[in-house]
């Protein structure tokens, strides 16, 4: 009997240990908490992490892939700061093991540079940002003979974070065994990025990634959803009307999920707190002023021009047409954003969340893009929601006179033309399907001495 008892005992003593192993190493564990929202913006969890990248592999790629990554991974427009290990908008959270993550400040915190100095802005679009470059490095480095767990090891080593030797029997034994079978998932979810023209810095397709999580197979066709960053600043001036560049959405917390959804946060573990804390906090967060001085007459005269053209009726608050969308019929601009978010999208949304209290209700189709305020416009370049026109200068260009490609990804601020002075990177083909840049025909036919005040306002906003 006694035999019998120590049987049943040890039995459900292992069953026991054995819960709890399973629970300490695929429960996910709290997300980190900063008590200062801007850090919770930069480094908080929005979810994200459930497929990320094995956070102990991950931060010893640059030393094991030095000669594809001299700059680390600022090389792919990521931002770092002082005493910080995590580039600005990563997060990393136990789920099974330590995994990275995006969250908002990956696409909407930038830089620009004037006089040789680096300022950061929070809320702005991250132009320089190559995320379809970082991802393909990543899949394309989990299957390098050079990665091999005595590579991270060593690096782990080298870099001043030696691994105990638990940790080495999980790279061993459990991480590196997952990772090729996680990586091939992630090839076959993004296959259909192989197709279509590359995205560049500062641009994604959320379209794309949406049709393929519904079974859609973007890999079946060429239709391109690919649009720029937005800027996230001066919410409350945006809630009145739709959101998303084609302005398919009006309701703020679906935008804001939708995006967390698309940037690799799961349904069942979104940190909705989170999100609607760091919502709550780009409210009234204000777009950044015009770093150099400004002559106040040019900018009085400017604003004149602004409202004879009649601008600040679909881009000034309190004008009739704001957060409204302009047909294409109308805009002229690339119509293969609009043209992939069709009935068939919009349907597949109506399921989105359905087991959950947030599912989506507020999706539509649009025959055009939405109206923008132009907060903080100097810093948003480059322009239309394609990204297809480097300056606000080349944007009052006809379109004939437009460049026909420009390079892309680069900080530094051109005070002339309001943009970013490139002359090398990634170069961005208007002829490519989803690129175009013609449209948006207001004020291209002004004086240049007019053209000259209208920058000036622009500059003040």
């Amino acid at each position: 009997m006694k035999k019998l008892l120590l049987i049943v005992f040890f039995a459900l003593l292992g069953s026991a240990l054995f819960l709890e192993y399973k629970r300490l190493t695929i429960k996910p564990w709290p997300a980190t908490h900063f008590e200062d929202v801007v850090e919770h913006f930069k480094y908080g969890s929005i979810g994200a992490e459930v497929d990320g990248f094995p956070y102990a592999i991950w931060r010893e790629l640059p030393t094991i892939f030095a000669g594809e990554l001299p700059q680390g991974y600022a090389g792919f427009g990521f931002l770092g700061e002082e005493g910080r290990d995590l580039p600005i908008g990563v997060s990393v959270r136990r789920i099974g093991v330590d995994r990275v993550g995006f969250n908002c400040a990956t696409c909407h915190v930038s830089t620009y540079e004037i006089d040789g100095a680096r300022h950061l802005v929070l809320g702005a679009p991250n132009n320089a940002l190559d995320i379809q470059a970082y991802i393909r490095f990543l899949t394309g480095a989990a299957q390098d003979p050079r990665l091999t767990p005595d590579a991270v090891i060593e690096a782990a080593e080298a870099n001043g974070r030696p691994l105990g030797w638990f940790d080495r029997l999980v790279l061993r034994r459990v991480v590196f065994p997952r990772l090729a079978e996680e990586v091939a998932t992630l090839e076959a979810r993004l296959a259909w990025m192989d197709g279509r023209p590359p995205h560049g810095p500062g641009r994604t397709d959320a379209g794309n990634f949406w049709r393929e999580r519904w079974g859609l197979n973007p890999s079946g066709d060429s239709r391109v959803g690919v649009v720029d960053f937005p800027s996230v600043w001066n919410q409350r001036l945006r809630t009145d009307g739709w959101f998303h560049w084609d302005g398919n959405n009006r309701s703020l917390d679906e935008r804001n999920i939708s995006a967390a959804l698309a940037g690799g946060a799961a349904d069942w573990l979104l940190e909705r707190r989170s999100i609607e804390r760091v919502s709550d906090w780009l409210m009234a967060f204000p777009s950044p002023d015009w770093p150099l001085p400004l002559d106040t007459d040019r900018v009085a005269q400017g604003r004149a021009i602004y409202e004879r053209e009649g601008c600040d009726t679909c881009h000034d608050p309190g004008g009739p047409s704001l957060g409204q969308v302009t047909s294409l019929a109308i805009l002229g601009t690339d119509p293969q954003r609009t043209d992939l978010f069709d009935a068939e999208m919009v349907s597949y949304f109506s399921d989105v969340g359905e087991k959950y209290s947030w599912r989506f209700h507020n999706y539509r189709t649009t025959d055009g893009y939405a109206n923008m305020p132009l907060d903080g416009i100097w810093m948003r370049a480059p322009y239309l929601h394609n990204g297809s026109v480097p300056t606000l200068a080349d944007l009052l260009s006809p379109p004939d006179m437009r460049p026909v490609a420009f390079f892309r990804g680069c900080t530094v601020l051109d005070t002339d033309r309001v943009g970013f002075t490139c002359e090398t990177g990634f170069e961005l083909d208007t002829t490519l399907t989803g690129n175009g840049n013609g449209g948006h025909l207001w004020g291209t036919d002004l004086p240049d001495a007019e053209k000259a005040l209208l920058l000036d306002y622009l500059k003040s906003l």
